[in-house]
């Protein structure tokens, strides 16, 4: 097998159990009520694996996807460029205390308007 093939079928079963984790914890959390509604039918299979199948399209294709993103590929001037993580994140380290320091929240005083509207009871 070429090995971006291996490359993009590692990706897809780590976003795919990345995936199932996340509807099994939504599922085990109850959220928004989908665990009392998924076991509350006649059959929980159906439901669950419907469930499974969109999270295993949406989260592995988003893995390969990134993977994919990520690769460094050759410039036209030969030498090899791309998204290099780290130097992202050092990048965005050292532009944090800028960051910080240049937005401050300043309070700015409002009228209230709504007494002063046609519709106000």
């Amino acid at each position: 097998m070429p090995d971006l093939l291996k490359f993009l079928a590692r990706n897809l079963v780590m976003g795919t159990l990345a995936g199932w984790v996340s509807l099994a914890a939504l599922i085990g959390t109850n959220t928004r009520g989908l665990g009392d509604i998924v076991f509350a039918s006649s059959n929980p299979v159906l439901p669950i694996a419907l469930l499974a199948f969109g999270f295993f399209i949406t989260f592995g294709s988003l893995a390969m996807g990134a993977a994919i993103m990520m690769l460094p590929y050759k410039g036209d001037e030969g030498k090899s460029s791309g998204l290099k993580v780290h130097t992202l994140l050092a990048t965005l380290q050292k532009m944090m205390p800028r960051l910080r320091r240049s937005h401050e929240l300043i309070p700015v005083p409002v009228e209230d308007k709504s007494k002063r509207s046609k519709y106000y009871r």
